[in-house]
């Protein structure tokens, strides 16, 4: 800042403006080009707020600007610049050389610098300071380097403090003195006793470009590494003037197949199935070593994992992702000892709005990167304020989100030193912009951020010299984001450009209201939008189909017991939820359907066979089911039988380790309850109960011994009546059985009908023959008065059935051959 009181500089600044009106007046006349070299030129001026355009297609040369230095001119330097030009014609031009200009007066409107740079016809406005030595014809196609000096006293620029800053001037090549074209570029002017300065801090995405492509594309992922966008990553992370915006999965190397090598002495089975091993990528591992040696005492910024879009996941309601993605990230910060200052995200300034940013508060965001002119009323402020703010939700929770802005100007040059540009003159711009807002009238102090675009192919080298540049420049002071972070925390600001006090001028606090889309307008610069567009989020039901994949690869985990074959996959879904694929939904569905591929197909090697059908004929039974695994590694696993009727019940079934490519059979207690016929389902599972199978049914046929207690109740009821029923007839006396009779079959009845039944008709002989018999041939006495037969005194009645034989011999034998005897009871 300048180091004159108040008053004084409050005088000098009236002084300064007047002479600023003047000289944009005096000047204004000597900047136009001529009509007829306008004409000729045929410049263009550029859309873009950065490089600038390529020369007309009609020009005779074109011009590269080589280097220009010093960085800063003092009054006792020598501006030298070398600029290799270019014969595009067909013809040999004649004495080819270079022409110095200058325009005096400071620039102190940061629009100026970019028309300047976007104006590519011969400068003619006023006699050369210089001109390059020897001029020579150059043949068509050649190029050659040529230089051109001039001291400060030469450019006459003024030596007093405050008229410090940018000075414009133009390289123009000419042959035989007609201009051919030129390059209109800046010098710093910085006199002894300037003081003025800035602090300046830049954020480097360190981020992949595909986190997968290890995985998907592994040539392409080694070329990113040795010589693309991770090489140049790596080499400006690791310069210490630069603080990371980092991606957790570059902590994360990838688990890659390993092509095996059977030892010699493997049994041939295991050499036609060797086990695969997974091992880390190693050019990823290589560059996570690196990062994590490197980080020194930087501040580093957390993106989501992979660059998860968590606002995407939050609308699509894909939360399994959104929690994956925090706790992968956080598990990777621990795992490195990396301790990030706050998860960031980032918006596109044509996004910017309330809606837009209370996503990200939404979404889980620490803080937010927006471009600054997001933030301000006036886009062309004449006086730039710090980088950082804080935005204070409409929700009506009252929580406030910290704001990052980056220049966006100083962003998209830094973006533009890559390996194709002239970064020469991108560096002085830099260098203009930063000289020009350093030389604006403040007291209050500012620190800038620059943070380049991911997509930007930076070449290292130029980044790198860009870099240099900053840190000789005596108007910069290279800061911390962490500071402006803390600052932002603290609520340590001024909104007042003129405050003396020490606190920087920043934006302070943001509304809803406050925020505007912004984004680069025809003149180069950034301005304000009519309306913010609406962010392209990720596809919704790609994002679902993610979180339904990523649950059955946990439930896979579950059980397996080595689960290294599971990363390809995971870091897949991962990748298709990345940010990168917003406005290009092909690739993140190409992601998750691998993904989902992959969990089916390692499934499937999973099964449960149970038996085809089984009877039951007994209370209970072990139902056997094989498990097969087709998988590499073990896996331990549940199984689950239902029934579709109550006619069984399954008992507790322990949980069965099967081999790898292996199967084993476990049984099922099945206790039966009644008759009939159920169908048991038969999944597997995981110990938590997560289904891992397809049903397999079978049909269960059931016939118990006992159908249940109550037929047992009634088959103890009858045989209790059996024997109440013997007990009884032994109580009345019937004690006494039927007599039997032998004698012989009945012939007739044997050849009718085959059965064997007694010759009842000589029986009837017999008797007939006893009634005959007088009683006195009988017995020859009295007739018995005994208790024995009923007929008549004399003997037992003819027509009646023989007497019972109460002494116990029942049996009669009859022999119709022999003379019937009366028995001894028939005479008594």
């Amino acid at each position: 800042m300048p180091s004159s009181p108040l008053p004084v500089r409050l005088v000098l600044a009236a002084l300064l403006t007047a002479l600023l009106l003047a000289s944009s007046v005096l000047v204004g006349g000597l900047s136009s080009p001529a009509p007829a070299a306008h004409a000729a030129g045929a410049p263009a001026q550029s859309a873009a707020p950065s490089a600038p355009p390529p020369p007309a297609a009609d020009a005779p040369v074109s011009m590269d600007l080589v280097s220009l230095t010093p960085t800063s001119l003092d009054p006792d330097g020598t501006l030298t610049a070398e600029v290799e030009v270019t014969n595009d014609s067909s013809k040999t031009l004649p004495d080819v050389a270079l022409q110095l200009r200058t325009r005096t007066s400071r620039v102190t409107d940061r629009a100026m610098l970019a028309e300047w740079q976007a104006d590519t016809s011969a400068d003619t406005s006023g006699a050369a300071l210089a001109s390059s030595d020897d001029p020579t014809p150059l043949a068509p196609g050649e190029s050659r380097t040529l230089t051109v000096e001039a001291s400060a006293e030469e450019l006459g620029y003024s030596e007093a403090p405050y008229y410090w800053g940018t000075r414009r001037i133009s390289l123009t090549a000419v042959a035989e003195g007609d201009p051919l074209g030129a390059i209109r570029s800046f010098v710093v002017w910085r006199p002894a006793d300037a003081d003025a300065a800035i602090t300046q801090s830049v954020l480097l995405p360190v981020a992949s470009r595909d986190p997968a492509a290890a995985i998907t594309d592994p040539e392409a992922a080694q070329q990113s590494l040795e010589s693309g966008h991770l090489a140049t990553t790596r080499a400006l992370a690791l310069r210490d003037d630069v603080d990371w915006w980092l991606d957790p999965a570059l902590l994360d190397p990838p688990q890659l197949l390993v092509d095996p090598t059977p030892e010699a002495d493997t049994a041939e089975e295991d050499a036609e199935h060797p086990v695969p091993t997974y091992a880390p990528d190693p050019g990823s591992t290589e560059l996570a070593t690196a990062l994590v040696e490197g980080v020194g005492e930087r501040t580093v910024l957390a993106m989501p994992y992979a660059q998860a879009d968590l606002v995407s996941l939050g609308e699509a309601g894909a939360t399994t992702m959104s929690s994956v993605a925090t706790d992968r990230a956080q598990t990777t910060w621990d795992a490195t000892g990396i301790n990030p200052r706050a998860r960031v995200m980032g918006l596109e300034g044509s996004e910017v709005d309330a809606a837009s940013l209370q996503q990200l508060v939404d979404a889980g965001a620490g803080a937010a990167i927006i471009p600054s002119t997001s933030l301000q009323e006036n886009a062309s402020s004449t006086v730039t304020p710090s980088s950082f703010g804080v935005y204070e939700s409409e929700d009506g929770s009252g929580s406030e989100l910290p704001l990052l802005a980056p220049d966006p100007v100083l962003s998209d040059e830094f973006s533009l030193l890559t390996a194709d540009s002239d970064t020469e003159q991108t560096q002085q711009r830099l260098l203009a912009e930063t000289a020009t807002i350093a030389s604006e009238f403040t007291t209050a102090p500012r620190h800038l951020l620059i943070s380049p675009n991911l997509a930007a192919e930076l070449d290292p080298t130029a980044a790198g010299a860009a870099l240099d540049a900053f840190a000789e420049a005596p108007w910069i002071e290279t800061g911390s984001t962490n500071s402006l972070l803390t600052a932002a925390s603290q609520r340590a600001w001024t909104t007042h450009a003129q405050d003396d006090s020490g606190t920087p001028f920043a934006l302070g606090r943001v509304s809803g209201d406050d925020l505007l889309p912004s984004g680069p307008g025809t003149n180069g610069r950034w301005e304000h939008l009519e309306a913010a567009s609406d962010p392209e989020l990720l596809d919704a039901p790609t994002l679902t189909a993610a979180a339904d994949t990523w649950t059955r690869l946990d439930t896979l985990a579950s059980v397996m017991e080595d689960d290294a074959s599971l990363a390809v996959p995971r870091l897949e879904l991962l990748t298709s939820t990345s940010r990168l694929w917003r406005g290009s939904p092909e690739r993140s569905e190409e992601l998750a359907r691998s993904a989902e591929t992959s969990a089916e197909e390692m499934q499937g090697k999973i099964e449960v066979v149970p038996a085809s059908g089984y009877n039951l004929i007994s209370d209970s039974v072990g139902v056997p089911v094989t498990i097969s695994n087709g998988l590499d590694t073990p896996i331990t696993v549940s199984t689950r039988v239902t029934s579709d009727r109550p006619l069984v019940q399954i008992g507790d079934i322990e949980a069965v380790e099967v081999p790898a490519r292996s199967q084993v059979d476990a049984t099922v207690p099945v206790d039966a309850v009644a008759n009939g016929t159920v169908t048991l389902t038969t999944v597997l599972t995981s110990e938590d109960g997560q289904v891992l199978t397809e049903p397999a049914t079978v049909p269960l046929t059931v016939n118990p011994a006992w159908e249940n207690w109550t037929t047992l109740v009634v088959v103890i009821a009858m045989g209790v009546l059996v024997i109440v029923g013997v007990a009884r007839a032994r109580h009345t006396g019937a004690s006494t059985r039927a007599p039997a009779a032998h004698g012989p079959e009945d012939p007739v009845e044997l050849s009718r009908s085959g059965l064997s039944t007694a010759d009842t008709g000589t029986v009837a002989a017999i008797w007939s023959e006893r009634a005959k018999e007088p009683p006195s041939a009988a017995g020859g006495g009295a007739p018995d008065t005994g208790s024995s037969g009923t007929g008549s005194a004399g003997g037992p009645d003819p027509a009646g059935p023989p007497d019972s034989d109460t002494t116990g011999d029942t049996d009669t034998d009859i022999t119709p051959d022999t003379d019937i005897e009366p028995r001894e009871e028939d005479r008594s």
